[in-house]
């Protein structure tokens, strides 16, 4: 909601002076003075733009003590705006522990939760929505907040705020949120998830081999960066702050287990009395006790206690690797990391108080964010290294002990596992001889299958390993086909032997493809003619159409060829419909090959065929007539045949 606001002239005994808005300083976020006028009762007079409030307090208003539970209090701000801001939008970004009524020259502009008492009031944590305004002038303007704090045992923590109000530009304000949110989530979960495997894999090895301790600390380190990260984003999400005071157990919670499994971790590994340990264990425990009975003092303790653990983990670390044990300096490039990039965040911080520019990056969390995660990651990488190396120096050592336990066993002993070994050996070698044999006999196997469905249709070649002979059979409805190559003699003379030889192959592969694709079973090549037929051995209804579509393709597939290849050789194509016999021919170097006036015919349409067409007979053209588009040549004489019908098939009839 947008709010076009006419500005009044206000008292100006009612005033303190006003604080007066730049675009500069909007850009970057003003935040609502502490120090704004504040009042401890409640009245809806309050709101009005020209209420008297000289006698109200200038006081913070984020001290918890001024507050009274249950009781509505009113803050009041006033402000200007310079010329670089009129009719500019403008948004408020809330955030607080409670629940409010933000008021704009007497104007409601927003609610966010609902004061009440009891069931009736209901507390939110911020606008997910901002109020969004335009001032029409440079007058005095009034923001008037109605506002019920949320008191609880988590809001007495000191760096907890009640209240916080930034005017930012909209524009920039929609973007920061949207921001915001994608660089919390990306981080966030990448950490969580992250440290959640870490974790869960370490607390795994810990289960199968209990006496590794340190892999129990580790898991339980992991663990508590996995909680912290997963807080923040339950934090970022959160809305109700009924339930911040469990947020804020969690995350005293996750402070001491860090701290106390990083004690545990680096005691584990480098120190030689476990009595500190033991010490900073209890002490952990002592100060959860201690959450119970004062919330603020037990967090200021675990912000201590962790502090101590990570400078003891440094000094042990340290001093391990100045001793040079074993894997110290794994374990130390991960501590010294950590340290380093941490001091880095604090003197970039530093610097960045002092308005010292670092091109805007620091400003804009990019180096910080990386610098952070950098440091999160570093000591965590490095004890994965670490244990990784010590899970293969066990490993060794554990198979140096085996060899020492076998080298001293009893010789006769041993002179029996020799000889099962060398037994064990033998059936081992025949084994893997059997195998290889085997695994050759098949190879060999596999290729005569493929050589012998290379010659002869699958069905028949079934039936000839299964029988060991395949009867001729007879069909009543097939189509043959027969190409052949024009004047084939005398462009072999012209081009020579090895190029016509290559001219061959590249058209009789290109046909075996179109045959496969139609369905047609290739039966020989005679010198340049080719021979094929559909409707064996597997029945065909459309044998003679597909048979017809595989013609029009090899004619497509030779005229396409002579335009890139003047070398091309003409082809004229016949086909014939009918029955046939066919079958295995001899015993040694057998071949499938089909008999009958069926391909005998099929061969005289091949012969009174011309250059680049597709001579069929009749009994094919009543078969293909109906989606065939043909042309009637008329009687033809036929050798051996005399006259008969035949019919040149053009193309595919279409719809």
């Amino acid at each position: 909601m947008i709010f076009i606001l006419q500005t009044f002239g206000f008292a100006q005994n009612s005033l303190e002076k006003p604080k007066i808005f730049t675009k500069k300083e909007i850009e970057s976020g003003i935040s609502l003075d502490r120090n704004s006028k504040f009042f401890d009762g409640d009245d809806t007079k309050f709101a009005l733009s020209n209420f008297d409030d000289s006698q109200w307090k200038n006081i913070d208003f984020n001290d918890k003590k001024i507050y009274k539970k249950d009781q509505p209090h009113w803050i009041r701000y006033y402000f200007k705006v310079d010329s670089s801001l009129v009719n500019v939008p403008i948004g408020l970004e809330v955030s607080q522990l409670g629940a409010s009524e933000i008021f704009l020259n007497g104007k409601k502009i927003q609610s966010i939760g609902k004061i009440g008492k009891g069931s009736a009031g209901k507390f939110v944590i911020k606008n997910d929505v901002p109020p969004i305004f335009t001032v029409a002038n440079t007058d005095v303007n009034v923001i008037a907040i109605r506002y019920l704090p949320f008191l609880n045992r988590a809001t007495i923590i000191n760096n907890a705020r009640l209240l916080n109000v930034d005017f930012r530009l909209a524009d920039e304000l929609v973007e920061n949120k949207i921001e915001v949110a994608e660089e919390a989530n990306f981080y966030t979960m990448l950490i969580c998830g992250v440290f959640l495997a870490l974790g869960f894999v370490h607390l795994l090895m810990f289960v199968f081999y209990r006496k590794a301790l340190y892999n129990l600390f580790f898991s339980l380190y992991n663990l508590s960066i996995s909680l912290m990260s997963f807080l923040v984003i339950l934090a970022y999400q959160m809305r109700n702050p009924e339930v911040l005071e469990n947020y804020v157990f969690l995350g005293f919670l996750s402070v001491i287990m860090f701290g106390a499994s990083l004690s545990g971790f680096v005691n584990t590994l480098f120190a030689k009395s476990k009595t500190r340990l033991k010490v900073m264990l209890i002490i952990a425990v002592l100060i959860i006790a201690l959450y119970y009975f004062s919330l603020q003092v037990a967090f200021m303790f675990a912000m201590l206690y962790t502090t101590i653990t990570a400078f003891e983990s440094f000094y042990l670390v340290i001093r391990a690797m100045i001793r040079r044990e074993k894997a110290a300096f794994i374990v130390g490039g991960g501590i010294l990391s950590f340290f380093l990039f941490t001091v880095i965040t604090i003197v970039l911080n530093v610097l960045d108080n002092l308005s010292i520019s670092f091109s805007g990056r620091w400003a804009e969390g990019d180096i910080a964010a990386y610098i952070i995660v950098i440091i999160i990651l570093s000591f965590p990488i490095s004890i994965s290294a670490y244990l990784a190396w010590q899970f293969a120096s066990t490993n060794l050592n554990l198979v140096k002990q085996l060899d020492e336990v076998n080298r001293l066993s009893d010789i006769n002993l041993k002179q029996e596992q020799e000889k099962q070994q060398i037994l064990q050996d033998q059936n081992d070698l025949l084994e893997n001889q059997v195998n290889e044999r085997t695994h050759e006999l098949q190879k060999e196997k596999q290729k005569t299958e493929d050589l012998l469905l290379n010659i002869l249709p699958h069905e028949v070649a079934e039936e000839l390993k299964e029988n060991g002979s395949s009867e001729a059979k007879y069909y009543d409805e097939v189509t043959v086909l027969f190409t052949d190559f024009v004047n084939f003699t005398q462009s072999s003379e012209r081009l020579g032997a090895e190029k016509m030889l290559v001219e061959l192959n590249e058209c009789f592969t290109a046909f075996d493809l179109i045959m496969e694709k139609h369905g047609l079973e290739k039966i020989k090549t005679i010198g340049d003619a080719y021979l094929a037929v559909c409707g064996l051995p597997i029945k065909n209804e459309c044998h003679a159409y597909q048979t017809a579509l595989v013609a029009l393709d090899i004619i497509e597939f030779i005229e396409e060829r002579k335009k890139t290849n003047p070398n091309a050789l003409d082809i004229r194509i016949g086909i014939n419909s009918g029955s046939l016999i066919a079958g295995i021919v001899g015993v040694k170097k057998f071949a499938y090959d089909i008999w009958g006036d069926t391909v005998n015919t099929a061969a005289r349409m091949e012969q009174n065929s011309e250059k680049g067409k597709i001579n069929i007979s009749e009994s094919t053209y009543q078969l293909v007539k109906e989606k065939i588009n043909c042309e009637y040549r008329g009687k033809i004489h036929t050798k051996g045949k005399g006259d008969m019908d035949m019919y040149f098939a053009l193309e595919i009839k279409r719809d």
